[in-house]
C-alpha cells in the first residue's frame, strides 16, 4: 500500500510503473527521490489522499498482473552485483543517450535555422539548454566511465576519503535542474502548430532521452550507490 509518507524512490522500487504517472505529473523520482510522496504532490497543487488513492487503485491492485511491460525491472535490478549494475548503466543508458544527444544535436541544428524567423525565442533558449546538458552528460559519463565507476570496483568498502558518489549525485542535480527548465521552455514538448515534421521529432528525441536520464538517474542515486555504501 502506497502511503504519503513513502519516499518517492521506494515507492518506485516496489512499484516500477509508477513512473509512468510520475513522468505525467512531474513528479522527480530521480534527483528527487529521497522526498516524501506527499511533499512532492502538495507542490503539485493537488490533493494528497485523492492521488494516492488513485495511484493505489492504478497500481497496488494490479499488482499480482503481468510485469512484462514494466518500465523498470526493479527485482532484477536489486538482485545485481555492483559490477553488474555498472556494466547495465554504461551499455544501456550510456550508449542509448549519447546517440540521441548526437540524433538531437543534428535536429535542434536543423531546426533552429528553418524556423528561427518564427520561433526564435523559443529555440534560442533551448538550444543553450540543450547544450548544457549535452555538456553535462557527457562529461558525466566519461568521469564515470574512466574515474568513478573503476574505484567503485577496486573500494568495495564505500571509502567515505574520496566522495565520488556525492559529486556524482551534485552532477544528477544540475542535469535535473536543466530538464526541468527544458520541459518548460517546450511546453512539456509540445511542438508548435506550424512546426515541420523536424520539429515534432526533435520534441519526441527530447523526451525519450528526459525519461531515460531520469530513470539513469534514480538507478545509480536509489540502486547503485546505495548498495555501494551498504544501505541496501
Amino acid at each position: 500500500m502506497i502511503t504519503g509518507k513513502m519516499k518517492i524512490n521506494d515507492v518506485v522500487k516496489a512499484y516500477p510503473k509508477s513512473i509512468e504517472i510520475f513522468n505525467d505529473f512531474h513528479i522527480d523520482y530521480c534527483c528527487g527521490g529521497n522526498d516524501a510522496l506527499e511533499d512532492a504532490i502538495k507542490e503539485l497543487g493537488i490533493e494528497v489522499k485523492s492521488f494516492i488513492e488513485v495511484l493505489n487503485k492504478k497500481l497496488v491492485n494490479q499488482e499480482n498482473k503481468s510485469h512484462e511491460d514494466q518500465t523498470l525491472d526493479i527485482d532484477r535490478l536489486m538482485k545485481m552485483s555492483i559490477q553488474e549494475l555498472i556494466n547495465y548503466i554504461i551499455d544501456t543508458h550510456h550508449l542509448k543517450e549519447r546517440n540521441l544527444l548526437a540524433e538531437i544535436d543534428e535536429l535542434i541544428n536543423k531546426v533552429f535555422f528553418v524556423h528561427y524567423e518564427h520561433h526564435q525565442e523559443q529555440l534560442i533558449s533551448l538550444h543553450t539548454l540543450f547544450s548544457d546538458l549535452r555538456k553535462e552528460l557527457q562529461q558525466h559519463f566519461v568521469k564515470e566511465e574512466k574515474l568513478v565507476f573503476p574505484y567503485m570496483l577496486k573500494n568495495f568498502s564505500g571509502d567515505k576519503s574520496i566522495d565520488y558518489v556525492k559529486s556524482l549525485e551534485d552532477e544528477h542535480d544540475a542535469a535535473g535542474n536543466l530538464i526541468k527548465e527544458i520541459t518548460a521552455c517546450t511546453n512539456e514538448f509540445t511542438a508548435p502548430e506550424d512546426g515541420c515534421a523536424s520539429y515534432r521529432v526533435l520534441f519526441q528525441k527530447l523526451h525519450e532521452l528526459i525519461k531515460d536520464v531520469y530513470i539513469h538517474i534514480f538507478i545509480e542515486n536509489s540502486l547503485l550507490f546505495k548498495k555501494y555504501e551498504g544501505e541496501i
